[in-house]
């Protein structure tokens, strides 16, 4: 990491400031801009994971509707079979959502 810039504190109109190098000022622009780009980022993610959660929830209903159409109750033809795991993966996944949507508000890796 490089140096941290050599700031020269200042009064000016009554007013206090501080004075960099012009090196220093760039390389501080440089910081601001990709912390926005990372914002940016963050917040299109959010809002695709915000879009992927109402995805699983519609196939929630969709696999329950399914389950709840299915005739057979024996829990071992392919058709339990496969239900059974789609409704865990999906509970999997919402999980994984959720554990991410708290990193993201907490700062905490999920």
């Amino acid at each position: 990491m490089a140096d941290a810039p050599r700031a020269q504190p200042m009064v000016v109109d009554g007013q206090e400031l501080v004075a960099v190098s012009g090196e220093d000022f760039e390389r501080l622009l440089a910081i601001r801009r990709q912390v926005g780009g990372q914002n940016a980022r963050i917040r299109a993610l959010t809002a695709t994971l915000g879009s992927l959660v109402t995805m699983l929830d519609d196939i929630d209903g969709a696999v329950a509707a399914m389950h709840a159409a299915h005739t057979c109750v024996c829990g071992r033809c392919e058709g339990c079979t496969a239900l059974a795991t789609l409704s865990e993966w999906v509970r999997e996944a919402r999980r994984t959502a959720a554990a991410r949507g708290r990193a993201g508000r907490t700062g905490r890796a999920g």
